[in-house]
């Protein structure tokens, strides 16, 4: 199993946004230059977030995007469902073909505690607790450092 890029565009972004005043509309042209991130990809990731709530955006020469909820109220879990969809992560063969397990599936029941057990993980991980630990990591993620600065 593997996240999508666009997930992880999607929790830089949402960084960037939670470093910034919670009432500043930001471009996403200026979220995207100063990850180096691709601009029409990360817009369309933009749209997807703001579909699930998560982000405002606004039309016009004073359009861009802002949280919709605060950072501490945004996890992991919000973001990846926003993005990859909730689809399970396991659809066994048996609603494809006549299997003598499909009653009671085993195979699913596993796949099934395994896709909670990462939920409830994703879960405990909140967009302000990231920025927390970001700020104390130093010079590794410069655009986090002067987004800050510029809100200073």
């Amino acid at each position: 199993m593997q996240f999508s890029t666009g997930c992880e565009y999607a929790i830089h972004g949402l960084l960037f946004l939670a470093t910034r005043d919670q009432n500043e509309v930001v471009l996403v042209n200026d979220i995207a230059r100063a990850q180096n991130l691709p601009v029409s990809y990360l817009a369309k990731v933009f749209q997807l977030l703001a579909k699930a709530g998560l982000l405002k955006s606004f039309r016009g020469s004073h359009g861009g995007y802002m949280l919709a909820i605060p950072p501490d109220q945004i996890t992991l879990r919000h973001v990846t469902i926003a993005i990859e969809g909730s689809t399970p992560l396991f659809k066994p063969l048996s609603s494809k073909r006549d299997c003598e397990f499909a009653p009671d599936c085993l195979i699913r029941e596993a796949f099934s505690r395994a896709e909670a057990s990462l939920y409830r993980e994703l879960e405990k991980v909140t967009l302000q607790e990231m920025v927390e630990k970001a700020r104390h990591s130093g010079d590794r993620l410069k655009w986090l450092h002067l987004s800050e600065a510029e809100t200073s």
